[in-house]
């Protein structure tokens, strides 16, 4: 019995001893862990791996703009095509060059699925009382492109030159409408409109597709428009105004409205020409819509004389490089 006893005694204490023995064996095992080389190694290569996918991803971006700025211009390039259909003429630049008036761009509203903006305008107005708050000071999405900003209603309204009565309210946009050889460039209700020189929409332009006798789809209606840099001598107020960045709708300045080719394309954001025709796309490339419709891609460089035959109704493509002047004057 004694014995008995004595050997459950020994076999619980050695059952204890063992069991100890493996808890002694797990306590006193260490789980593996980075060392602070093998963290540094694992950061370098996310570091590396994050350089080389950030620029296929703005790449992706920038495709994604510019495929979007490609469809506002296709959908603007509708609205001249549908404008010319209902009113026998492509839209007019502006009717005025006062602070009453429209601007081509305005015309352009009710062919683009925006007629209550067109019909709140009200003609008696100035373009920045707020009577026209509606129709002046309604940002549509299609007039921007997303490589430079998003649609908005921070400019300033024109005042005929002069230092403006409304600041940071007027609707704003990126294109502008090809004037021809010269953005200030006009011809009463289309009278004495000389090819050589004139685009399809100007200041008093009544075009007709008949009169581009080089083709539609040899003439661009409407561009990107090439933004100056900012000089700090200018004061705050007028920044928009020498811009060239003021109200999209209103008519008052040609600045805003209307580009150019007697100089070329913008060749980069440094370009300090506020008549030139320019984009932030990548690769120096400058979108255009036609008058037939097609959109197409205009590197900076390009030829000028190839460029000024693009822009104007009736050169025939002729490679003499005409006055860069007004026909018909004015400011």
């Amino acid at each position: 019995m004694v014995g008995t006893l004595k050997s459950r005694r020994n076999n619980g204490w050695q059952g204890l001893g063992s069991d100890a023995g493996a808890g002694r064996k797990v306590l006193g095992s260490r789980v593996r862990a980075f060392t602070l080389v093998e963290l540094l190694v694992v950061i370098a290569i996310i570091g590396t791996l994050v350089g080389l996918l950030l620029p296929a991803v703005q790449a992706a971006r920038e495709a994604a703009n510019r495929m979007s700025c490609n469809n506002n211009l296709k959908q603007q390039g509708l609205a001249v095509t549908l404008h010319h259909d209902a009113k026998k003429t492509y839209p007019s630049g502006r009717n005025t060059r006062e602070q009453i008036g429209v601007s081509w761009a305005f015309r352009m509203l009710p062919f683009m699925e925006e007629t209550s903006i067109a019909n709140a305008y009200v003609p008696t107005a100035r373009a920045d009382d707020t009577l026209n708050s509606q129709a002046m000071r309604t940002a549509v999405s299609a007039f921007f492109c997303p490589s430079r900003r998003a649609p908005n209603n921070t400019r300033n309204f024109d005042n005929n030159n002069e230092a403006p009565l409304v600041l940071a309210a007027a609707a704003g946009g990126d294109y502008s409408a090809n004037a021809g050889t010269y953005f200030n460039y006009s011809a009463e209700n289309g009278a004495g409109v000389d090819g050589r020189q004139a685009g399809p929409i100007f200041t008093f332009s009544a075009v007709k597709a008949a009169w581009v006798i080089d083709g539609l789809s040899q003439t661009f209606a409407i561009g990107e428009r090439h933004m100056i840099p900012v000089d700090p001598t200018w004061p705050q107020n007028m920044v928009h105004y020498w811009q060239g960045d003021t109200s999209m709708f209103g008519a008052d300045t040609p600045h805003c409205l209307f580009r150019d080719t007697a100089r070329g394309l913008a060749s980069g954001p440094k370009d300090t020409n506020s008549r030139k025709f320019g984009s932030q796309h990548a690769g120096g490339l400058v979108n255009f819509v036609f008058l037939d419709g097609h959109v197409e891609s205009l590197a900076s460089d390009i030829d000028l004389d190839v460029l000024r035959w693009y822009s104007t109704i009736g050169d025939g493509n002729d490679a003499t490089r005409p006055a860069d002047g007004p026909s018909g004057g004015g400011t």
